[in-house]
């Protein structure tokens, strides 16, 4: 090993570490928002994951989850840690391949045609940057992506964009050696195509915006080697290695066969699979309108600015700007990375947008690192060393003063206390409908299956009814439950059977039959088990029963059976305060504040002031400065006055 590849690996060692001690300072300690709850049931589990699957995560994960690293859940937040880590170090790997790319001359006469210098080479008209700046400037840019906001963010609960941005800092690497780096013998440029076509295929069967990477990939391919004797040949082999590397997801259909209590999709059969890992179900959200895609096209670059504090980005431009000059191949390569990134990722119409423009994350590191090492030439200073050391601590330290608060989820035990609140509510036995997948319903599937908490409870999601895989579920892990509703589960499935298979159907007919699939487990369930559904449950669900707040969710009863408002059942409220700009931290609090409101305002009617009182009193703890849970607390006060007088 020579000293500069030493070197460069001593830089890769330094960044993963580095990062690794900020995201672990930063983890999160228990179970995070969305889909963290199902995606560590399901490492735990071997079950299958929400669309795309997510094949070579599932493996990568169960494997990890059986370390004794920790109690299940920061053991897999930790996962995350170490893969974004790794993606970081990689990373310098790939922008000193990068750095090192040569600057053509360009011919300057000025309309002086015979003077001296006219004839410029069309090799390089400087030298390579000195690999010590060169390596300093790539370390400055992978610490600036890792320390980057929503790259941040990825590190630190479990999900799949952690191995999705490990996989994309290899691609990268490889693809940058296989482009730019010099051939030192006539197998190497097959044996780094096959390489990177391998990677390319395990990352496919990861996460499905790994597509982003295709064009920058295919015109440098075709532009730098497609001349090369012997290039379809060796292309015919690239395919089959990419054809090697989606093995995993043969991990779907084998365990889709045996039934795992979580079986997304049921992907046993060829469509059932196709759908699953198209993500046929997500179709309606990819360019549903102009207005949305303007919408995340303009937000894609907001993000950008706020995750390396604008400064970050202005100069990540230059940098671009720079590589431009040095080569075009090289310029087009890094524009069409992050122009179908941005363009492609900017139609999916979701909230949570900000992972699918992680590639974006990947080039604006790469213009950091450029607009580094080429400030010292642009300066014309003689301390160039200097320089470069004062512009990576500017590009590493904003993002790392100014992110660390925003993104750190050290302490968050929101949803964790949520959904033991939740489980609180509901007595032994209960049936709950629900639709809070991002808050409770996910992270019961963790800690219902892996800790084991309240296994009694049937946790129903009411969304995923309109899907046939998960009904079927439900006749595998409730027969009890499917077997009280035979008749409306047949119409219903026979009426969604028409949706699923492009079949003309009557949206009107699926809505009534789903509507009374859900209303028949309800009726029929009502004086067997207690029946509760959560705050947002439409109306429609339960016609007839009364609804109770009791904890965080409603329960049902017949107007004959309700007990006395001074008897109800309250739980013990597990809160744990938690600040963060993040869109579902408040919406939490809401639905805290909103069922105690809720309570507050049933006792309120039945002539319980004081204890109304305390249960708006504990909501504005939650949510101080609510003007309707104020509203309330002051009519309430003044009708105890008037009760005294």
């Amino acid at each position: 090993m020579t000293t500069v590849h030493r070197h460069r690996l001593l830089a890769s060692i330094g960044v993963a570490l580095v990062t690794l001690i900020v995201y672990v300072l930063t983890l999160a300690p228990s179970v995070d928002f969305i889909d963290a709850g199902e995606l560590a049931a399901v490492a735990h589990g071997w079950g299958i994951a929400h669309p795309t699957g997510y094949p070579l995560f599932t493996l990568v994960a169960g494997i990890w989850a059986q370390l004794p690293l920790g109690d299940g859940i920061y053991r897999l937040n930790l996962l995350a840690a170490v893969l974004s880590a790794g993606a970081a170090g990689i990373t310098v790997q790939m922008l000193f391949v990068l750095l090192g790319v040569r600057a053509k001359a360009k011919q300057r006469t000025a309309g002086k045609k015979r003077k001296k210098n006219a004839a410029v080479s069309r090799e390089s008209e400087q030298e390579r940057q000195p690999d010590m700046l060169r390596l300093a400037a790539a370390v400055a840019g992978a610490l600036a992506l890792g320390l980057s906001g929503t790259f941040w963010r990825t590190a630190l609960s479990v999900e799949v964009y952690s191995l999705h941005v490990l996989m994309l800092s290899l691609l990268l690497w490889r693809a940058a050696v296989l482009f730019f780096a010099a051939e030192n013998g006539a197998g190497d440029f097959r044996r780094r195509l096959l390489l990177l076509a391998a990677v390319l295929g395990l990352s496919f069967a990861n996460h499905m915006s790994t597509i982003f990477l295709l064009p920058g990939f295919g015109v440098l391919l075709f532009w730098r080697h497609g001349r090369r004797e012997g290039f379809w040949r060796d292309a015919a082999f690239a395919l089959a290695a990419f054809a090697a590397g989606l093995l995993p997801y043969l991990y779907l259909p084998l365990r889709a066969a045996a039934d795992p209590w979580l079986n997304w999709g049921d992907p046993v059969t060829f469509d059932a699979l196709y759908r699953h890992v198209s993500g046929a179900q997500y179709s309606v959200w990819m360019f549903s309108s102009f207005d949305a895609w303007k919408g995340q096209f303009g937000y894609a670059f907001t993000a950008l600015g706020r995750d390396t504090v604008y400064v970050g980005l202005a100069a990540a431009v230059i940098g671009i700007g720079a590589a431009w000059r040095r080569s075009t191949q090289l310029g087009v390569f890094l524009v069409l990375l992050f122009g179908t990134c941005v363009i492609w990722a900017a139609g999916y119409d979701i909230h949570d947008i900000d992972t699918y423009f992680l590639l974006g994350y990947f080039v604006v590191a790469a213009g950091t690192a450029f607009f580094v090492v080429e400030l010292p030439r642009w300066l014309g200073k003689k301390r160039p060393a200097m320089i470069v050391a004062l512009a990576a601590t500017a590009v590493i330290a904003l993002p790392l003063l100014l992110n660390g608060a925003r993104v750190s989820q050290r302490g968050n035990y929101l949803v964790e206390d949520y959904t033991h609140t939740m489980f609180a509510s509901l007595q032994e036995n209960a049936l709950v409908f629900s639709f809070q997948w991002d808050y409770w319903v996910s992270a019961s599937y963790y800690y219902q299956h892996v800790e084991g908490l309240r296994p009694d409870v049937i946790v129903l999601d009411k969304e995923l009814f309109r899907r046939s895989w998960y009904l079927e579920q439900m006749r595998n892990n409730f027969p009890e439950l499917t077997a009280l509703v035979p008749e409306e589960m047949a119409r219903f499935e026979s009426e969604l059977a028409k949706f699923e298979e492009g079949r003309p159907y009557n949206p009107t007919v699926i809505e009534a039959a789903f509507n009374g699939l859900i209303n028949a487990m309800i009726d029929r369930s009502y004086g067997n088990r207690p029946v509760y559904l959560t705050i947002e449950m439409e109306k429609q669900f339960g016609p007839g029963y009364v609804r109770v707040p009791e904890g965080l969710a409603f329960r049902l009863y017949r107007a004959e059976d309700v007990p006395s408002a001074d008897a109800l059942f309250f739980p013990e409220l597990r809160y744990r305060p938690f600040e963060s700009e993040e869109r579902l931290v408040p919406a939490i609090k809401d639905m805290y504040a909103n069922m105690l409101s809720n309570r507050g305002i049933y006792l309120h009617n039945a002539g319980l002031f004081e204890k109304a009182g305390e249960m708006f009193d504990r909501a504005l703890e939650i949510v101080p400065g609510s003007a309707p849970i104020i509203s309330w607390k002051q009519r309430n006060a003044d009708a105890a006055a008037t009760a005294l007088q």
